[in-house]
């Protein structure tokens, strides 16, 4: 049985004709699970390295399994020794009651002429392999040693693998052949198995670098990819460069051939665009492949689409005062910091007694489009001196829960004259104090009201939570509390404005927001304040964040509080969810042979390379499948084979990084 392939998979590079590449130790090939080239009997291995996440299988017992290469371009020499790695699966129907199982292979050698003729180069003796109950997948080298033969232009290279000493195709054992199989695995990043052949090539040679190779792109955005493409040779190269990508998926190289000096490097840029239909968690594996004059090299690059997204940015003008009874008027600036077209709901709150009003409650804009909003407050005709309202401007988008608002605040400022009763204070007050200095006793009684003055709080900040850590690129909620520790008074005397600002060691990358700059508080009452620390994705691990939270009251001297709050940076952390699990067939029995296809969703905070999802059975592992790499925010399907124990099937899908 095969396996269905993920959507937009392509990893094998197809030729004509077969340019080996410059290695000293000999030549890779790679078998993959498509015909090869004029000869529809066998398939196809070649350099390029798998890209695909699910095995393609050929079963031995329905006979013997064939890999070609392309033909050759040039008569080429074989000498030395050939390894043939393979990994083959001894399937039987319950393996909890075979507790092992016998096969036995045998692996050729093939020069192949055009006309399909094998000639046989060499040959393994009849191989035995043992499989325990709970380990029916084993890797096996097969090797052939001392060759020396040569290939003709033209000719292919070939393998032929063969199934021998089987007592299930002899009665009355081959009435149980039906219910095993010997089954190749390949063509996968989990078992990759290939042929090395020993051609007798040159030092020197090409190689391809590229990091990362693995790339999140937006629906009609592009993913660029930078190739360093090194010659190890001792002369001049010219290289062209080509990708097999899908005929849906825009890949450009540029440029696609260039000059490389002798032992040294030149660079290229390849460009990825997803198609305009392609969905979130689509992605696309392809080969970029180097061709000289000396070889041939290639590497695989991941391309994964991401959602598109909704958001919004909105921004006020400065603060402004007025006197009582007029009204002033703020400019607002609503952007779409989003991927698409969006419609968003506009409103103002304000302090209560001041009235606020806004121009319009609805706009639409294209993706990073922006439009002035114009609201306006009118100060209360009663308002004292200094003051304050605070207007606050809030945007919703319709379409997600994203939103953000922007505060602005007005001072009421009186006429000249109108209230200098401070300024009467202020000198009355020195004057009594040098009174009162010359007055020794009555100097002792001021002395103690100041200090129980300087000792009166008139804020208090508190945070339950004053450290966390994040991943670069990520932010840290705080949540800070603040009250006004007067006891409430009727008429509002212990009422209290404070202003609110930022302070600290802050990295000057991050971005620290507070979500109120001015608050209003009756003696006893207590508000909230937000407070966003991000770090950037480049930040490194050593930064950190101490972020000072400042609380000023208005028109109070010298009774500012703070709290410090510290944001650390970590490792990124992996985290796998099982999003989808289907059983084919969706009803069975004891013994059946059940396929369960099964999505792993990356929801964690980077790639995980080398994912592992296990499926167990009524508490006992039946399969698993190791070595999975999972961009961020992507998903990857596997399907995992196992067979229907008697009674209830208890299953439990596990992902895990090892």
């Amino acid at each position: 049985m095969k396996f269905p392939r993920p959507a937009f998979l392509c990893i094998v590079t197809v030729a004509t004709l077969l340019v080996l590449p410059g290695m000293a130790h000999g030549a890779y090939f790679y078998l993959h699970d498509q015909p090869a080239p004029q000869h529809s009997n066998a398939l196809l291995m070649d350099m390029s390295d798998p890209g695909k996440l699910t095995d393609s299988r050929h079963d031995l017992n329905q006979g013997p399994a064939r890999w070609y290469t392309a033909p050759l371009e040039e008569e080429q020499k074989l000498f030395g020794d050939a390894s043939i790695t393979l990994y083959i699966e001894a399937y039987f129907l319950r393996t909890d009651l075979l507790p092992l199982q016998f096969r036995v292979l045998r692996v050729f050698l093939l020069d192949v002429s055009p006309a399909g003729v094998e000639t046989e180069i060499g040959d393994t003796p009849a191989t035995p392999m043992v499989f325990l109950m709970n380990d029916t997948i084993k890797s096996k080298t097969f090797n052939i040693k001392n060759i020396d033969h040569t290939l003709s232009a033209g000719h292919s290279l070939g393998i032929r693998v063969e199934k021998t000493v089987d007592p299930l195709s002899f009665f009355p054992f081959s009435i149980l052949s039906p219910f095993f199989s010997t089954d190749i695995l390949f063509d996968s990043t989990v078992h990759k198995s290939l042929v090395k052949a020993p051609f007798n090539v040159t030092e020197g040679g090409i190689e391809l670098e590229c990091y990362p190779q693995q790339r999140s792109v937006k629906p009609g955005q592009e993913a660029v990819y930078e190739i360093d493409v090194w010659n190890r040779g001792s002369a001049k190269e010219t290289v062209t460069l080509t990708h097999n990508a899908p005929s849906n998926w825009n890949v450009t190289i540029e440029p696609a051939t260039l000059q490389v000096p002798p032992l040294f490097l030149n660079y290229t840029d390849v460009t990825v665009v997803p198609p305009d239909d392609a969905q979130p968690g689509d992605f696309m594996n392809c080969t970029i492949t180097a061709q000289s004059q000396t070889g041939t090299a290639s590497l695989w690059l991941n391309t994964t689409v991401a959602a598109l997204t909704y958001g919004v940015d909105v921004r006020g003008g400065g603060n402004q005062q007025g006197k009582p009874g007029d009204t002033v008027t703020y400019d607002f600036t609503v952007t779409n910091t989003g991927d698409l077209e969006d419609t968003y709901t506009l409103s103002v709150t304000a302090t209560s007694g001041w009235n606020a009003t806004l121009d319009t409650g609805k706009i639409t804009l294209q993706a990073g489009q922006s439009q002035h909003v114009t609201a306006t407050l009118t100060i209360p005709s009663d308002a004292t001196n200094g003051s304050t309202g605070q207007l606050t401007l809030t945007v919703q988008s319709q379409n997600s829960a994203e939103r953000d608002s922007a505060s602005v605040t007005t001072t009421a400022v009186l006429a000249a004259g109108d209230d200098d009763r401070e300024s009467f204070w202020e000198g009355s007050r020195s004057t009594i104090l040098f009174a009162l200095f010359l007055l020794g006793a009555a100097a002792l009684l001021a002395v103690a009201v100041l200090l129980t003055y300087y000792a009166k709080k008139y804020a208090e900040v508190r945070c339950e939570e004053r450290m966390k850590e994040i991943a670069p690129g990520y932010h840290a909620h705080y949540t800070v509390t603040l009250t006004n520790p007067l006891e409430r008074t009727e008429g509002g005397k212990n009422r209290l404005n404070y202003q609110l600002a930022i302070g600290g060691e802050i990295p000057d990358t991050w971005k620290v927001e507070l979500d109120k700059e001015v608050v209003t508080l009756d003696g006893g009452e207590s508000t909230p304040v937000a407070l966003r620390v991000a770090a950037p994705e480049r930040a490194s691990l050593d930064e950190w964040a101490s972020v000072d939270v400042i609380v000023k009251p208005v028109k109070i001297r010298g009774k500012t509080e703070k709290i410090n709050l510290t944001t650390l940076l970590r490792e990124p952390r992996i985290r796998l969810q099982v999003s989808q699990v289907e059983h084919t067939p969706q009803r069975f029995k004891e013994g059946d042979r059940v396929t369960s296809r099964i999505t792993i969703a990356n929801v964690g905070e980077a790639t995980a390379d080398n994912a592992t999802v296990k499926l167990l059975v009524n508490g006992k592992e039946r399969n698993r499948i190791e070595g999975l790499t999972i961009p961020l925010e992507g998903r990857v399907e596997v399907s995992m084979p196992w067979v229907a124990e008697p009674g209830e099937n208890r299953v439990e899908i596990v992902a895990l990084q090892e």
